[in-house]
């Protein structure tokens, strides 16, 4: 039904994605050609791709009770993470990617996007910025497709899954689309800050093709001024965007909480299979 899907940005947010995906796929055969993700949402993608998504829902639930809270302070001056979310994350896809990147190959063309700090701003200051850009249109800015970011010269671009040769590879980029100093390892590369790729724009449209046909774009974030589920043109395309109908209870990079983590994934269960009772009554958005 949608040729295409596009995955929003969200950390712990996008498992509502899981849940929508859960009720919705089998229903409608969703297998699109390409899927266009960043940050957790990339990471969510290729979970779902693989068949596995299901099994990373338990596995961060248990992650999430075994983590106390979200910043160990008492690591200050140890060798052990302040911040435990990269190893949560990376220890995840070691687990959860064994042996799944030939599937998540063969089932779509997953595009990931990677952002880079402009070639005039260089080390901290490069962070510093994008971290509050990320943070503006995250909690300030209402557009679904803010370029504050492009204005001043960062840029986005999209690293198909098919040229990862191995699930390592698929890690590495995966953590670069999400990285978020200090809560992750600082990147760079050829002397340009590596930031989560949805500090461009969390809603990736741009890892899309041309052609015509019909596009799901799955947000995570809640817009108020926008209906649940709306539909507009772009080109020979139709866009349909679905967002949570109520603002979701947990923090992006909130690793210590596996009631909201299954909160929101039931959240995104009961929004998709109102999606499809939409869809089968011949309703559009």
């Amino acid at each position: 039904m949608f040729d295409q899907v596009v995955f929003a940005g969200g950390g712990v947010r996008c498992t509502w994605q899981i849940g929508f995906w859960d009720a919705v796929a089998s229903e409608i055969q969703m297998t699109p050609k390409v899927v266009s993700a960043v940050s957790a949402g990339a990471l969510v993608s290729s979970l779902i791709l693989m068949g596995k998504s299901l099994a990373a829902v338990d596995h961060f639930a248990s992650e999430f009770r075994s983590n106390s809270k979200n910043i160990h302070w008492q690591n200050l001056f140890k060798s052990e993470p302040v911040f435990p979310h990269h190893d949560i994350y990376r220890r995840a896809m070691r687990k959860l990617f064994a042996g799944g990147l030939k599937k998540l190959r063969a089932t779509a063309d997953l595009r990931v996007a990677v952002a880079y700090s402009p070639e005039w701003l260089k080390g901290p200051l490069a962070l510093l910025l994008g971290i509050g850009i990320d943070y503006s249109d995250t909690y300030i800015s209402r557009s679904l497709h803010p370029d504050g970011a492009r204005r001043i010269g960062y840029r986005q671009s999209f690293i198909s899954v098919h040229k990862c040769t191995d699930e390592l590879e698929l890690e590495r980029l995966i953590l670069t689309s999400s990285c978020t100093p200090p809560l992750t390892p600082r990147q760079q590369f050829r002397g340009a800050e590596i930031l989560d790729g949805g500090v461009v724009d969390s809603v990736p449209v741009g890892g899309l093709d041309p052609t015509p046909g019909r596009v799901l774009i799955l947000l995570t974030r809640n817009y108020p001024q926008y209906p649940w589920c709306f539909t507009c043109h772009r080109g020979e395309q139709l866009w349909t965007y679905v967002q949570p109908k109520q603002p979701l209870s947990i923090r992006v990079w909130d690793f210590a909480n596996p009631e909201a983590l299954n909160r929101v994934f039931h959240a995104g269960r009961a929004d998709g299979q109102a999606f499809l009772a939409m869809l089968l009554a011949g309703e559009h958005c």
